[in-house]
């Protein structure tokens, strides 16, 4: 019993010296991660202040160039004002000889309005004449036109009755047989019986009329349908076969299709489950299929159980937990089907700070295979970037780009400043 009891004391000085070093370890992180954020925050304002820097030194230059280029500028107008003076001297010379010339000028003015109302009189004949001659000219136009008119007309009536002629000429040809022309040249005056003729012409068209229509081109037109009956026929075969043709390539296709999406979404289905018991610290999440007849038409149901809650639908969960859920996701999807590049916009907003430390443990884990470019405000997801790109205004309305690149930042320059 008394070893039992100094075993116990022994135990109970160890569990309160491991329960020390615990809170001793739990200020340790804190500090650390506050160092942390700290580092962060003097990283982004070397960059500024650097940039600034430069800025400064930009101006200065543009100050010094201003100045040498105002001196010149103070020369030159002084040669300016000097050949301005002597421009003045001799445009006074100038105005003297201006106002003895206007002078001059005046006279001629006046003789010029007496020549300019002699010719406006002029002008004025010229211009009755000119529409007395238009008017003429209208007439006679309007003469001419109707003139053509009727031309046209004429010419119009001219066609029609060569067109009749030639149609009368042609009918007669193959209905008698009879060419006009010929018939007109070989014709004497002498009495004909027109009446016998009509009655003749009559008798002939009735017999005519009742042999009927004769179809001399029947066997050739059979042949063509044969022939086209024959190309059709071998055409829908054709097209019957290239649709089995088709219609095997499609279940082909399907049931590739089928293999692939089943043999994909396990592989995601596995990375899912794996990388959201990653992001939360355990749980189970899991990713179903919805019944279908067909697999490549069924919905996908995402089921989530974060620690100490129960399964639930992701549309259950909370702002944070659905984003880490929508992340655990994405990165199986991109584990499964990797790309060299990541673009992720304001992914981490939702996260708080543990989270978010998870959240940088699994792009570090990817970013081996894979380059991310991430758009975020928090500075933990900072800490963890190879370069820095943001947007500042120092001059009020001014926007500049500012850049920090962590692998190459120089201690000694920020120990001399």
């Amino acid at each position: 019993k008394q070893k039992l009891h100094e075993l116990e004391v022994v135990n109970n000085q160890r569990t309160a010296h491991i329960q020390k070093l615990e809170a001793e370890l739990a200020e340790q992180k804190h500090r650390q991660q506050a160092s942390t954020g700290r580092l962060t925050d003097l990283k982004i304002a070397l960059g500024q202040v650097a940039e600034q820097s430069k800025a400064l030194k930009q101006i200065l230059a543009s100050l010094q160039s201003q100045m040498q280029e105002n001196a010149t500028a103070t020369r030159a107008a002084e040669e300016e004002i000097q050949n301005c003076n002597d421009e003045l001297v001799k445009g006074q010379r100038d105005i003297l000889n201006c106002e003895a010339g206007v002078s001059d000028l005046f006279v001629q003015k006046e003789k010029n309005q007496q020549d300019s109302q002699t010719l406006q009189n002029q002008v004025q004949q010229l211009l009755e004449q000119r529409q007395q001659a238009e008017e003429l000219i209208r007439l006679k136009n309007s003469e001419k036109t109707q003139a053509e008119q009727r031309i046209n007309e004429l010419k119009i009536e001219l066609s029609q009755l060569e067109v009749r002629q030639q149609d009368l000429v042609e009918r007669v040809r193959e209905d008698l047989q009879i060419d006009l022309a010929e018939a007109y040249e070989s014709y004497t005056d002498r009495e004909v019986d027109w009446e016998g003729i009509k009655a003749e012409i009559a008798e002939l068209r009735g017999k005519i009329e009742r042999l009927g229509n004769v179809n001399v081109d029947a066997i050739d037109e059979q042949e063509a349908l044969e022939s086209r009956h024959e190309f059709l026929s071998n055409q829908v075969e054709d097209l019957n076969s290239s649709r089995a043709q088709l219609q095997q390539l499609i279940n082909r296709l399907n049931k590739k299709s089928r293999e692939r999406f089943q043999q994909t979404f396990e592989e995601i289905r596995c990375h899912f489950q794996e990388i959201f018991r990653k992001l939360f610290g355990g749980g189970r999440a899991d990713i179903l299929l919805e019944d279908a007849e067909d697999i490549l038409e069924a919905g996908i149901e995402v089921i989530a159980r974060p620690p100490g809650k129960e399964t639930r639908s992701i549309s259950l969960l909370s702002g944070g937990e659905k984003s880490m859920t929508a992340l655990a996701l994405l990165f199986s999807v991109f584990k499964a089907k990797p790309s060299p590049f990541c673009f992720l916009d304001e992914v981490d907003a939702a996260l708080d700070e543990a989270n978010n430390e998870r959240f940088n443990m699994l792009v570090q884990e990817f970013q081996k295979d894979s380059q991310f470019v991430i758009i975020t405000h928090a500075k933990r997801t900072m800490s963890i970037a190879d370069v820095l790109f943001g947007i500042t205004m120092q001059i009020r309305g001014v926007s500049k780009k500012i850049s920090v690149r962590f692998d190459e930042y120089d201690e000694e320059p920020a120990a001399v400043a």
